[in-house]
This record gives structure tokens, C-alpha cells and sequence, in this order.
């Protein structure tokens, strides 16, 4: 009877730390700071298998938590930056420049900033920039300003930058219908760049 006890205590043990294991891979696996890819590129990561057929049960999970309605690689290529240039975790209470030395090679691109995978709430309603509504310079090159502050041009708000912490704030850079060329090149083609100019 109390061989029967002992093994049905150390068969209980077993399953919580079966339990206890499996929840923690699961929790770890899709945990915001995981969400990007494993194609690095500058301080860009992707996926290419995001939204297809072979996307692997974890990463399906995550685009369902994080990335809603997300297309395969041949409609578009979603290119996420967890940090700055210098590795430093994006951070709302910074100002960064975003600048990009023309078009990539697709038929259309746009960039977001998400805090907590949400649009961040400003009075001009503005939370991403694109190839047809970024201004400008006479060389085709652009730069967008990730800032809590009003910027003179291409400003996308990230809130007062009192609320939050480094890590809260999420780009994401998205290629539309890319070329072939673009796609065997992913983690070399050239992408925009992402400095921290000041923090508060």
C-alpha cells in the first residue's frame, strides 16, 4: 500500500513538471521580445515562412497574437526592429530617425510604429508613413522621426514617452509584392537605418 502511495506521488510530481515544462517552452516561445524572425538583417529581423503554409505551429501562434491577417512572402515581407542601430531596445521616452536611401526593390513599402503591438493614439491619427506619403529629399532618399516630440516633417508619434518602458516600442517595415532578386538577398538588402537621436 505504501509502495502504491509513493508511486502515485512521484507520478504526480512527473506531470506537474511535464506541465509546469511544456507551459514555460510555450510561454518563452511566445513572449513579445521573441516576435520578429530568424532572418537578421541590420536591426531587422523577418521570417519568410510568416503567413504560409509552412509556418511552424509556434509561429503560426505567434502571428495570431501579434500579427494579424499576415500575408505570405510573395504579397509582402514584414521586417521587424525590436532595437536601434546599436542594439539599444527601442525605448517610447527616445527620439529615432528612420532614413531610408530610396525605394526597395517591390512595389510598394510602409512603416509602423506599434507600442505593445497596438497603434499608439495621437490627435493627427497618423501611425504609418509609406512610399507614396513620406516627403522627400531631392535625392529620393527619406527619414521618418519615431519621436514623443512634434517633429517638423514625417513624424510618427510614440505617445507623452512617460508611459512605458525600453522594449515596448516595435517597427515594422513592410515590402509589398517584393522582386525575386529582393527575396533570395533578404538578409543583405539594403533596409532603412535606425539611430536613436536623443532620449528624455
Amino acid at each position: 500500500m505504501r509502495r502504491i502511495g509513493v508511486f502515485a506521488l512521484k507520478f504526480v510530481i512527473a506531470i506537474v513538471a511535464a506541465i509546469l515544462l511544456a507551459g514555460g517552452s510555450v510561454w518563452y516561445a511566445l513572449r513579445p521580445t521573441n516576435y520578429g524572425g530568424e532572418i537578421r538583417n541590420g536591426e531587422w529581423t523577418t521570417d519568410l515562412t510568416t503567413g504560409g503554409k509552412t509556418a511552424g505551429l509556434y509561429q503560426r501562434a505567434q502571428v495570431a497574437l501579434y500579427g494579424l491577417w499576415a500575408m505570405s512572402s510573395s504579397e509582402t515581407i514584414y521586417f521587424i526592429a525590436n532595437t536601434d542601430a546599436a542594439g539599444a531596445p527601442l525605448a517610447p521616452n527616445c527620439t529615432y530617425s528612420v532614413s531610408g536611401a530610396g525605394d526597395p526593390d517591390a512595389r510598394w513599402w510602409s512603416l509602423t510604429v506599434y507600442k505593445n503591438f497596438h497603434f499608439v493614439p495621437n490627435e493627427g491619427k497618423v501611425y504609418s508613413y509609406s512610399q507614396t506619403s513620406v516627403e522627400r529629399e531631392p535625392d529620393d532618399s527619406w527619414r521618418v522621426m519615431v519621436s514623443p516630440e512634434k517633429q517638423p516633417r514625417n513624424w510618427l508619434p510614440t505617445g507623452d514617452g512617460a508611459a512605458g518602458a525600453a522594449g515596448d516600442l516595435k517597427l515594422v517595415f513592410r515590402a509589398y509584392n517584393p522582386s525575386q532578386s529582393f527575396v533570395n538577398q533578404i538578409g543583405s538588402v539594403k533596409l532603412p537605418s535606425v539611430k536613436r537621436e536623443s532620449c528624455r
